[in-house]
């Protein structure tokens, strides 16, 4: 029995709150302690669930995605012999954990209204943060795409690199429809997104994360310009805008030389460079080979495994999530990914048709395309597509007044 005031409901939303802000703080990806307090978190969540509901009933999805989580413990401890490569797999935990969260809060969304606007004020403080220090010596950009102790001693000063961009590139649509909609609705979450926009802008401009700014600036100009339903349309459109923009980086000198200004000093202009020397000499060059040569890894995998995967016996190139999974654990894996990572979108865009949730919904989708099947996965998306995204839809559908 809780005191009043003090609900198991309050009690869960804590344990959520501290789950997202360990994604998202690079002060916490360092100690192995406060993964052990996330783990912890999931399991007080879990077990005030089984107070709250009883009995505790899953969907099919959701049995479906425990499943998956048990072959992928089997597969590692067969491929490993070893417990500690099995804790490893916190990135498919997470999503697992954060995907039945998700299914628990379909219908009860208001209980975690505190936890955005806490969410994004903290990433202001790492974005302008992370910026400052970008400003004084802009290789820490590439420095933190390291996965190696060289890093911390930037973490625990609160500078981030991949884990603290990519998980609001995710969201960064949504993000913006959110704010667009506060807007003489909440004051204090349109200031809160208003000032979260500028930071995020400024960050991903300055540390130079090229896949990053692409999503991020496709997904805002569907959000804003695009009016088609189908998911699929809206992922080609951006994917031509995509090629292109390649073509006018090489062959309309003006354009390159504008964005090379632009964005002189970053990585971005070493890309632009890259694609230039790959045009010329007819072969993957710079980054763009690197790239090329991870997705070549995971497709030569797919292709003599296309069903069942490797499993134990191999893996993926290691920086695609979609085609990484679909190397290693077939076409179940990929389509279990693809239920998890994608759900939230997908789902409000079944459940809504109003112009501007099916945009915003087009918009998620397509960023999530982009960021799984470019890049690869971390732990550190989750929260935010799964707890996040769906809590910045359901303001957008309070304040427009959207029925089912």
């Amino acid at each position: 029995m809780l005191r009043r005031g003090f609900t198991y409901g309050t009690v869960q939303m804590l344990a959520v709150l501290y789950l997202v802000i360990w994604t998202i703080s690079p002060p916490l990806e360092v100690d192995l302690t406060y993964r052990l307090l996330a783990l912890a978190a999931a399991a007080v969540w879990f077990a005030v669930l089984l107070i709250r509901e009883n009995p505790v009933v899953l969907g099919k999805e959701q049995v479906a995605a425990l499943f998956f989580m048990l072959a992928v413990i089997l597969v590692i401890f067969i491929q490993s012999e070893s417990f500690e490569d099995v804790l490893k797999q916190i990135g498919v935990f997470m999503l697992v954990i954060c995907f039945i969260m998700n299914y628990f809060y379909k219908d009860k969304w208001d209980e975690l209204s505190g936890i955005l606007v806490v969410v994004f004020i903290l990433l202001i403080v790492y974005n302008f943060k992370t910026y400052s220090a970008l400003a004084e010596d802009l290789t820490i950009a590439r420095k933190l795409v390291r996965d190696d102790e060289s890093t911390y001693v930037y973490l625990r000063q609160g500078i981030g690199g991949y884990s603290l961009v990519y998980p609001q590139v995710c969201v960064a649509s949504a993000a913006l429809a959110w704010t667009i909609k506060a807007f003489r609705k909440n004051w204090l979450k349109f200031a809160v997104g208003a000032v979260w926009a500028v930071s995020f802008v400024m960050l991903i401009s300055k540390a130079g994360y090229s896949l990053a700014i692409f999503t991020a600036a496709a997904g805002a100009l569907l959000l804003l310009f695009y009016r088609g339903k189908s998911g699929m349309s809206a992922f080609l459109v951006a994917l031509a805008v995509f090629a292109g923009s390649m073509m006018a980086i090489l062959y309309l000198h003006d354009f390159r030389s504008f964005l090379l200004e632009i964005f002189d000093g970053t990585a971005v202009a070493k890309k632009i460079n890259d694609l230039v020397a790959t045009g010329d000499s007819g072969a993957a060059e710079g980054s763009i080979q690197d790239r090329m040569v991870a997705y070549q890894g995971s497709i030569d995998t797919i292709i003599s495994y296309p069903l069942i995967g490797a499993l134990w016996r191999g893996s993926g190139g290691g920086h695609s999530a979609f085609l990484d999974i679909m190397a290693k654990y077939g076409v179940f894996g990929a389509g279990m990914f693809a239920m998890m990572f994608y759900t939230v979108p997908r789902c409000y865009k079944k459940k809504y048709g109003n112009r501007f949730i099916v945009s915003m919904a087009n918009s998620s989708l397509v960023s999530l395309l982009f960021i799984s099947l470019l890049d690869s996965f971390s732990y550190a998306f989750v929260c935010m597509i799964l707890i996040v995204l769906p809590m910045l839809f359901e303001d957008v559908i309070k304040w427009t007044g959207v029925e089912e």
